[in-house]
């Protein structure tokens, strides 16, 4: 990551606390990375987890203001279309992975604005750009929407691959099962995160 960027990171940090959980199971070389998502801010918990070159799938919208557009590009966002997804934004994100790098997607597709924590439906292409790739995906979750000046927790789960799918042609079924998969795998996390916060305001009220 750009020097540059860390400063926002560091001022992001700030105001938007947040603690990240399970490092040791980011993977080397490339990955797509699968992520619940309530605000833009999002994109900040994720960039400092890695530290690394990585790259998000972003809505075109942002890109209409020309200079914010060359902001996020520098950041390694690419837009793409949520509803008519283009060949060239496909071909480039699939790239991106061939190349090493990490690809950040938020498969919602769009923010959680339903007041609840709950990950919810998710749309299909993640998995297919893992599977072109023939990269793990890594299954993460944001505890809950950030607050100002209030801590959140995002958990970075093992990464796993979809290897029964590569070099197939998918059918609509193998793509609705590619989507419960992630979706499950995401969860599970949610679940695993909120058991050990659980278990550590326990032991913090045993103490006292």
């Amino acid at each position: 990551m750009r020097f540059w960027h860390r400063i926002p990171l560091f001022l992001f940090n700030i105001f938007y606390p947040y603690k990240i959980h399970g490092k040791e199971n980011i993977p080397e070389g490339s990955a797509v990375m699968v992520c619940n998502h309530f605000r833009g801010i999002d994109c900040g918990f994720v960039a400092d987890a890695y530290h690394t070159d990585i790259y998000f799938l972003a809505k075109k919208e942002i890109f209409k203001n020309k200079l914010f557009g060359k902001i996020v590009k520098s950041f390694g966002a690419i837009p793409i279309d949520r509803e008519k997804p283009d060949l060239k934004s496909l071909m480039q994100a699939i790239s991106v992975l061939k190349q090493g790098h990490k690809l950040v997607v938020f498969p919602e597709g769009s923010r959680n604005k339903t007041g609840t924590d709950q990950l919810q439906e998710i749309k299909s292409g993640s998995g297919v750009f893992a599977i072109k790739a023939k990269c793990p995906i890594v299954p993460m979750m944001i505890l809950r929407k950030s607050r100002f000046l209030r801590r959140t927790h995002l958990i970075i789960g093992q990464p796993f691959e979809l290897t029964e799918y590569y070099g197939k042609k998918l059918t609509d079924q193998d793509t609705a099962d590619i989507d419960k998969i992630i979706y499950d795998k995401m969860v599970e996390q949610h679940v695993l995160l909120k058991e050990k916060l659980a278990k550590k305001r326990k032991k913090e009220k045993t103490k006292k």
